[in-house]
């Protein structure tokens, strides 16, 4: 996951919080938790974020099929993967990671990888990567713009980035909340911060939702410990998950003309930077 502090500290879940819907800088529709402080009671103490993956001992390689579209595209170039925690997408040894849990960066060197803590801007210069890869990160992120721009200042010219996101508001629920996501754009607003940002993008595809059965059973379980959870599903539901994913799933992309469907519940987009593309947030 990327940095806990770049996201909400409104801690989700308490007893007798509502929501309250904002808008972010673009004007997009963006949920966020009242504090009791905000609807005039007394504030809840603020507490570190705990690190959920510390009770994890597993490194599972997920999206075999997203990586196997990539992989020719790139050539052996230089990656990046933002947030992956233990369940990374690029191969782990030759890849680059950055995320905000140090159990996940000890355990992906332990496996050879390149590793980099959060800093407020990626800590790599002008285009370092052939690809950028950020799955299920810009949602816990106030500033998606800011990071966004960060992709495409590290992203070489012509280089891939591929993200994943919820979408929708209207498909806000439970889970959100438990995993700590502080928007769901709606498709249209999340393309536009990638052109924005200095991508083109090429296609997309989506998913649609689970269950409100397994939701709720999922946001349960995160409430009650995401440290365990975590763990468990890593265990023993992860593996059999990205086994199934080589041997079944494929990539099939839509057009970024055509509108995303009403149902999808979470999209993941492929882009290339765009040669002059944004250097937002240029380090110098």
């Amino acid at each position: 996951m990327w940095e806990p502090g770049a996201a909400s500290a409104k801690k989700p879940g308490r007893k007798g919080a509502g929501y309250a819907p904002r808008s972010d800088r673009t004007g997009a529709a963006v949920r966020e938790l009242q504090t009791p402080n905000e609807r005039g009671g007394d504030a809840a103490p603020t507490t570190p974020t705990p690190d959920h993956w510390s009770g994890s001992k597993h490194v599972v390689q997920v999206r075999a099929h997203v990586w196997n579209w990539l992989a020719p595209r790139i050539g052996g170039g230089a990656v990046l993967e933002i947030g992956p925690g233990l369940r990374p997408t690029a191969p782990v040894a030759t890849s680059t990671f950055i995320d905000a849990s140090t159990h996940a960066l000890r355990s992906l060197a332990a496996r050879g990888a390149r590793t980099a803590a959060v800093e407020a801007a990626l800590p790599f210069p002008d285009d370092s990567f052939d690809a950028v890869l950020a799955f299920e990160v810009i949602e816990h992120v106030e500033d998606d713009t800011g990071l966004l721009g960060e992709m495409a200042r590290v992203s070489r010219p012509g280089g891939v980035l591929i993200l994943s996101t919820p979408v929708h508001a209207t498909m806000w629920s439970p889970l959100d909340e438990a995993c700590g996501h502080v928007r769901r754009d709606e498709p249209p607003t999340l393309f536009e911060k990638v052109r924005t940002a200095g991508f083109e993008i090429g296609g997309y595809s989506w998913t649609p939702a689970p269950s409100r059965l397994l939701t709720g059973i999922r946001a349960r379980a995160l409430r009650s410990s995401r440290r365990l959870s975590t763990a468990f599903v890593q265990a023993l539901v992860f593996p059999f998950h990205a086994a199934a994913q080589r041997m079944f799933a494929k990539v099939r992309w839509h057009a970024p003309a055509e509108p995303v469907p009403d149902g999808a519940d979470d999209v993941m987009l492929w882009a290339t930077k765009v040669s002059g593309g944004s250097t937002h947030g240029h380090r110098g």
